[in-house]
């Protein structure tokens, strides 16, 4: 077996291989041997045909195919182990020469694991920057918390604003009625800005039963089809009711729960605020130091990467649009798109996702970052413990590939301590 390999761009390597006619005449021998095991002829017990009779029934071409398909596999991953090359992917041979009695040849361009040529991540530098709270915040916090123990009061009186009402609306461009623009017994409190600007104003002063028509131009940074144009309503107020907020005092606090009184609620307004800052000021760390380290490193990636986390960014989309209730379907539509429009928008992100995955794993190659089985293990189990029925998703799910998924966080999670270590001891 003769075989050359040149290297490609994108991490892309084609391998030319040529088999010769000695080499065939062996193949074409196991070939008959592994083929003649499934022939039947008269007065010969299974497998115990003789090769000639097996020969002459299973035919040359059909014998020849099954030999030009070992000899190609079994040749291909004899190059492959003897290059340590790293295949992404299936690839196809293309055949380009191939006759009974002459040698066979074969070229296959196949993707690789990319070298990265890693940027100097001892030079990296960044600290945590934990935001204040926001002026309001805990109010708003705290009425957020009013709101969900507030009592609704229908009255016969014209709606004003605060007031919650419910509404049957359709809404039309040039008397053509846009798809999904209307609804039933649409709830909504009047002030709290969830329609577009104008909408909620306009029920203002209606009463119980009343229909009013008007229009309305859509904000510029609307959906795109909607955009800048005129939108004629139609809107019939079906109820309006006066919302009471419970009054925000010690007795409010001590029906939450776990609170003596309305300093202890806000106290623990402000506590779950700053740990939540916390952890977007430690995530955005995270997200600066990888980003500085990616910017130095040079990786030529394959397309089929590129195109690999696509699909899964796709694939995380779809899961999370069905799981609010919509069908992805609907959605695609309602946003005026398509899957084929956001696998081009997406394209730079899911490349910049995959070099800072190629990032990640050869900093932890480098640092020599390795875990045992014992406390992959304890992590598998520390996260099903908090699922109702761990004990049946662990017998219904593919266990392995879940703890190499489980690892994968693990190594990540320490290839970050280690940088973040590197980042305080430049900053100081």
């Amino acid at each position: 077996m003769k075989s050359e390999i040149n290297d490609l761009e994108k991490s892309q390597k084609e391998i030319i291989v040529e088999i010769s006619t000695e080499e065939m005449e062996k193949y074409m021998e196991k070939a008959l041997e592994k083929m003649s095991k499934n022939v039947k002829a008269d007065g010969f017990r299974a497998g115990k045909v003789p090769k000639d009779v097996a020969k002459k029934q299973i035919g040359e071409l059909a014998l020849f195919e099954e030999a030009t398909h070992e000899a190609i596999e079994s040749s291909y991953l004899k190059i492959i182990e003897e290059n340590k090359l790293s295949p992404i992917g299936h690839p196809k041979a293309d055949i380009t020469k191939s006759a009974l009695g002459n040698p066979l040849e074969y070229k296959i361009i196949i993707s690789v694991l990319p070298e990265v040529k890693l940027g100097d991540y001892t030079k990296i530098s960044g600290k945590i920057e934990i935001k204040e709270i926001e002026k309001g915040r805990v109010e708003k916090e705290s009425e957020m918390l009013q709101k969900k123990r507030a009592k609704y009061i229908t009255k016969d009186a014209k709606a004003e604003k605060g007031d919650r009402v419910e509404i049957d609306f359709e809404s039309r461009v040039g008397g053509v009625k846009i798809e999904g623009g209307e609804s039933k017994n649409h709830p909504l409190v009047i002030g709290e800005g969830k329609f577009i600007p104008g909408f909620e104003d306009n029920l203002v002063g209606m009463s119980k039963d009343d229909i009013k028509k008007f229009s309305l131009i859509f904000p510029e940074d609307y959906k795109k089809e909607l955009a800048g144009k005129n939108v004629d309503f139609k809107v019939e107020l079906k109820i309006v009711q006066k919302v009471e907020l419970p009054e925000l005092n010690d007795e409010f606090a001590k029906s939450l729960g776990k609170f003596e009184n309305v300093d202890s609620l806000k106290k623990s307004i402000k506590d779950g605020i700053m740990a939540e800052n916390e952890n977007k000021a430690k995530e955005e760390l995270k997200n600066k130091l990888i980003d500085q380290v990616s910017e130095k490193s040079t990786i030529d990636i394959p397309d089929v990467l590129i195109d690999s986390e696509i699909e899964n960014m796709l694939k995380e989309f779809e899961n999370n649009v069905t799981y609010s209730g919509i069908k992805f379907e609907d959605y695609l539509v309602s946003v005026n798109t398509s899957v084929e429009k956001l696998k081009v928008e997406w394209r730079e992100m899911a490349e910049k996702r995959v070099k800072t995955g190629l990032v990640m794993r050869e900093i932890s190659v480098k640092e020599e970052i390795k875990l045992d089985d014992k406390e992959i293990e304890e992590r598998v189990n520390e996260t099903l413990k908090h699922y109702p029925n761990a004990e049946e998703m662990r017998k219904n799910m593919d266990i392995e590939k879940y703890k190499n998924y489980v690892a994968g966080i693990m190594i990540n999670e320490k290839v970050f301590e280690i940088l973040e270590v590197i980042a305080e001891k430049n900053g100081k």
